[in-house]
């Protein structure tokens, strides 16, 4: 570490490659930058919501109360019926859960609350929620490629977001995706700030990451990426201060979630309640049923576990699946290795097992050009910090391979991301590497 703190030509080239660059090599955000954002997400918003009510409507959540939401609909419901934020029993008992973050059922919650639990207008709203979330998310995309590589490359990625296959596969489900592909891209925006490092910056951080986790617990593999970026930059004496405030303001927006579960549910858990379940259901004797997607397992598809989880209680419950899984992986580490292996392919490539039948081809194959045109630009513009971006995504696909089946919904989250390194690729060079050596210079 230099007086300048961690800076860039502090650390072998390698390890500079998988941070954030320097502030001087970022363009800050003026307002008319900021308005242009705005417009975008409406515009975005509007196109989404055109393409959900004359695509994809009627809508696949109302053929069933389960395909409404599944587990956080099934939460979600018992939120609005004044129940809690638990799981009710066929004996219409109410269990309080941690089972997935609060942050979506709650908002689905307010959803049925104005109108009705499952049905079609509830439904309608579900969608224009993903709508306006999508749109939000381009706006942040077109902030972020301007503060990367200029205007261009902000259009590009905001293009490229609103056009891929992924978004307009899962815009008519009720799941955390589509909120939680906008927290990841807030908070890694505001990882990239070429503003003042400081306690400031770090308390930022610490709150877009505590979004981010309050919507998906599996956002906690960005920690390390948020550490690491938050101690990039500024002079040594206040990276620690920097460090710091990322924690305290972490713990600040989880400690009500954490103290909610530790009343509720006895023990102390910031994150959700079945980390031990999801490694069960994907390493068990018959995970590769079901062309290994192998969930009937789970306590929410087959009796038994169900009772199981009933019997013990939710935190017995979880610790006792984990506890299945690892003796079940510790005796099969051959195939737990090459299951995991699997896992991760089909986080990005989709299920070329079944020949992609479980979801049509296209949206795989879109994904996959969409993969493609991302890691040309992360190689061709990894002075931008596309290092960073990359190392994120794939910690965030790790939570995901060694437990449950890699499912196209759980990619949503880092697709922006994809998306705004491949218009890195495209755009090219423009005159805004002019204004960040001008940048460059007034902070020399």
């Amino acid at each position: 570490m230099t007086r300048a703190g961690i800076g860039f030509h502090a650390a072998p080239r390698w390890w500079t490659g998988l941070l954030p660059p320097p502030a001087s090599r970022l363009r800050p955000l003026a307002a008319r930058d900021a308005w242009r954002a705005i417009g975008i997400a409406a515009i975005g918003a509007g196109i989404k919501a055109c393409g959900a009510w004359l695509f994809l409507a009627p809508f696949d959540l109302t053929t069933s109360n389960w395909r409404f939401g599944f587990e956080v609909g099934h939460i979600a419901a018992n939120i609005a019926a004044g129940h809690g934020f638990a799981i009710a029993t066929a004996d219409g008992e109410a269990i309080p859960t941690a089972w997935a973050s609060p942050a979506y059922p709650l908002l689905l919650a307010t959803i049925f609350r104005l109108w009705g639990a499952f049905t079609t207008e509830a439904a309608h709203a579900a969608v224009a929620l993903n709508c306006v979330l999508q749109g939000a998310t381009a706006g942040l995309l077109y902030a972020f490629g301007l503060r990367l590589a200029g205007r261009r490359a902000g259009v590009i990625a905001a293009v490229l977001f609103l056009a891929q296959p992924g978004g307009w596969q899962f815009l008519a489900w009720a799941w955390p995706s589509h909120l939680l592909a906008f927290a990841i891209s807030l908070h890694l925006l505001a990882l990239f700030s070429s503003g003042p490092r400081g306690a400031r910056r770090g308390a930022g951080l610490g709150a877009t990451l505590g979004l981010a986790l309050l919507v998906d617990g599996a956002a906690i593999m960005l920690l390390p990426v948020t550490l690491l970026g938050a101690a990039r930059g500024g002079a040594a004496r206040t990276a620690p201060w920097t460090l710091a405030a990322v924690l305290v303001a972490l713990t600040v927006v989880l400690s009500p979630w954490a103290l909610r579960n530790q009343r509720e549910l006895g023990v102390f858990n910031p994150l959700r309640g079945n980390v031990g379940v999801n490694l069960r259901v994907g390493n068990h004797p018959d995970n590769r049923s079901e062309s290994y997607h192998g969930i009937r397992h789970s306590p929410w598809h087959e009796r038994a576990e169900g009772r199981r989880l009933i019997e013990l209680g939710e935190v017995a419950y979880d610790r006792d699946c984990r506890a299945r899984a690892i003796e079940w992986i510790a005796e099969h580490p051959t195939r737990f290795a090459a299951d995991t292996a699997l896992r991760f392919s089909g986080f990005w490539l989709g299920e070329w097992w079944v020949g992609y039948g479980h979801i049509a081809a296209i949206y795989s194959l879109g994904h996959i050009a969409l993969l493609a045109l991302a890691a040309s630009g992360a190689i061709r513009r990894r002075d931008l910090g596309t290092g960073c971006l990359a190392l994120a995504v794939l910690l965030f696909s790790l939570s995901y391979s060694v437990t449950v089946h890699g499912h196209g919904r759980y990619r949503v989250p880092v697709d922006p991301i994809l998306c705004l390194v491949g218009a890195l690729a495209l755009a090219g060079r423009d005159d805004t590497a002019a204004a960040r050596e001008t940048v460059g210079n007034a902070a020399a």
